[in-house]
């Protein structure tokens, strides 16, 4: 089964967005056994209101869905010196598949794409009684981040509720030109930035032996009470939650690695700028924060860090490519991405756990990755859960487990200090 659309437009080939250009090259370094870990997933529940809901006009939905989007109609190629470009087709259809349920997401999510042949959008349908109940869409980096994949979903609920969703997207096509055009000063503007801010290389530089298992190794904790923290802390220092966390692991991390001053990239959805909010790829990119780590109280943390996350954010939108030759080599390697801004369906506790209780427990590792410490934050309010991957060559894996205990201490004695 397919969902054909038919725009009417030619084919359209053209160089990678920015925020393209950002995944496709994290992408690359880890390489064709495990870029399937930058793959992600919604699952859309049919609207309790949609007028009908079975197999073929959902699918006829999502036909309108995808031909509104060039993003999701996009592949990506390489041309001289491997150099990355894209194929957004004017018509098509994207292969849909029938499960009996939504556990069908992981082994969706687990199957990598072909970049230059394979649709970026992989699709399927929760059947029963003949009525879809949910569909699964999961989503190749390169054409969507997670606000991107919120907003597609949300086209599809608009959709089966009213026909089609209101006005016209931004395309792809027309945020590459802008990117050659009117966003050239904002990014030489970032770029200066990062120049100015880089501490060097990466922060983690000392290395050891490596573990049994998996290179990259991560640890998870639970925490309420982290949560409670970091709400308290983002209401006194007028930021969001995700900033509190985002210092408080930089400043650790920093710790780590014996350093006075400490680096971390944010990831940023770069959705502040109003003209490119609905647009449907990956736009977020990494920003630059730097901070004090040698600071023993969070809140005289704070007091700099604030200001020093804000120029993160608003300097994190530029040319990828620029950059690489401006800065090679100087990537702190250490990133931060809090993806609660996204759709979520919360995080459970692990078995056994109370609820309030903080628990750390171990993940599955990785054996390939692009950075050497990497933060994830996912969960609703009350279910925080905080994700750290370490590079065992250069952090030990018995170290992750303090650090994140570390972090809960550091947050929430900062909170308890006001």
């Amino acid at each position: 089964m397919h969902a054909a659309f038919d725009t009417g437009q030619d084919e359209w080939t053209g160089p990678l967005a920015w925020g393209q250009r950002s995944i496709w090259e994290a992408i690359r370094q880890v390489g064709p056994s495990g870029d399937r870990y930058f793959n992600f997933s919604r699952v859309v529940p049919v609207p309790r209101g949609a007028p009908a809901a079975d197999v073929a006009t959902v699918v006829a939905a999502l036909g309108v869905v995808v031909a509104r989007h060039d993003s999701l109609r996009t592949r990506v190629r390489q041309g001289v010196g491997a150099e990355p470009y894209q194929v957004v087709a004017g018509g098509g259809a994207i292969p849909v598949e029938i499960v009996e349920s939504a556990a069908e997401e992981e082994r969706l999510v687990g199957v990598r794409f072909e970049f230059s042949s394979d649709w970026p959008l992989r699709v399927a349908l929760v059947v029963s009684d003949g009525r879809v109940r949910e569909v699964v869409l999961v989503f190749c980096h390169v054409a969507a981040d997670g606000y991107a994949a919120d907003l597609v979903a949300r086209d599809l609920r608009l959709t089966l509720l009213r026909g089609a969703p209101p006005g016209e997207a931004e395309q792809l096509r027309e945020l590459v030109a802008a990117q050659s055009g009117q966003d050239v000063s904002r990014s030489e503007r970032a770029m200066e930035f990062w120049a100015a801010q880089s501490l060097g290389g990466p922060l983690l530089d000392r290395r050891h032996e490596p573990a049994d298992g998996p290179r990259y190794q991560r640890a998870a904790i639970f925490s309420p009470a982290m949560d409670r923290a970091s709400r308290v802390l983002a209401q006194r220092y007028g930021v969001n939650g995700s900033t509190i966390l985002l210092v408080a692991a930089c400043v650790l991390v920093g710790r780590a690695a014996g350093r006075p001053r400490s680096a971390m990239t944010p990831l940023v959805n770069n959705r502040f700028l109003a003209r490119h909010s609905e647009v449907v790829t990956s736009l977020a990119q990494l920003g630059l924060l730097v901070v004090d780590s040698g600071q023993a109280d969070f809140n005289q943390v704070m007091a700099g860090a604030r200001a020093a996350a804000l120029r993160a954010y608003r300097h994190a939108y530029y040319d990828q490519a620029a950059l690489n030759v401006r800065l090679a080599g100087a990537d702190p390697l250490c990133c931060f991405n809090d993806q609660r801004a996204a759709e979520t369906t919360g995080v459970p506790l692990p078995g056994g756990a109370e609820p309030g209780e903080t628990v750390v427990k171990a993940e599955s590792g990785l054996d390939e990755l692009n950075c050497r410490f990497c933060v994830h934050v996912t969960g609703n309010p009350g279910q925080l859960k905080v994700m750290a991957t370490a590079d065992t060559h250069y952090l030990r894996a018995g170290d992750l487990e303090t650090l994140l205990r570390e972090m809960e201490s550091l947050v929430v004695a900062g909170a308890a200090a006001g």
